[in-house]
């Protein structure tokens, strides 16, 4: 018996080493299940990082286009303003010019003063001359009137002496 009780040691050292390895296994199952677990939700993470990435492309696509959009106006404002700078330019000329044309007719006005200003002397002169010629000419019809008296008081004269 001596040598059935150690082949039955040995059967039980082996049951047990086969139990070691069973339990062994199983663990090994069970962490392989965790593995496919954590593998499946590494799938999970990746699909839902995916769908990130294409919003995150999108959103950047829509971006690019907002900044092509902004560049276009901002082009445009750049034109507004050189057009703005251009007219700008042309008002200055503009008013360049009308400073310019209102020198002119504040000369022509003073030279109107001056002109005006001899003609009421020359119309001061001439009514100073008419008034004159005026009282000469009164003088002259008394002296006229006076000598046509004269006149008839001669003839009458002549003729009383006749």
């Amino acid at each position: 018996m001596p040598v059935e009780n150690e082949l039955l040691k040995q059967i039980l050292a082996k049951l047990n080493e086969i139990d070691d390895i069973k339990t062994g296994l199983n663990e090994m199952n069970n962490r392989l299940n965790r593995m496919e677990s954590d593998i499946s939700e590494v799938k999970q993470d990746i699909i839902g990082m995916k769908e990130e990435i294409k919003e995150i492309k999108l959103e950047q696509q829509l971006m690019k286009q907002d900044i092509t959009d902004i560049k276009q106006e901002q082009l445009l404002m750049k034109q507004d303003i050189t057009d703005i700078k251009q007219e700008q330019l042309l008002m200055k000329q503009d008013i360049t010019e009308m400073k310019q044309e209102q020198l002119l007719m504040k000369q022509d006005i003073t030279e109107m003063k001056q002109e005006q200003q001899q003609i009421k002397l020359a119309v001061l002169e001439t009514n100073e001359r008419t008034k004159e010629i005026a009282a000469k000419q009164d003088e002259h019809e008394q002296l006229i009137h006076l000598l046509g008296m004269r006149s008839l008081k001669q003839e009458a004269e002549l003729n009383r002496m006749k």
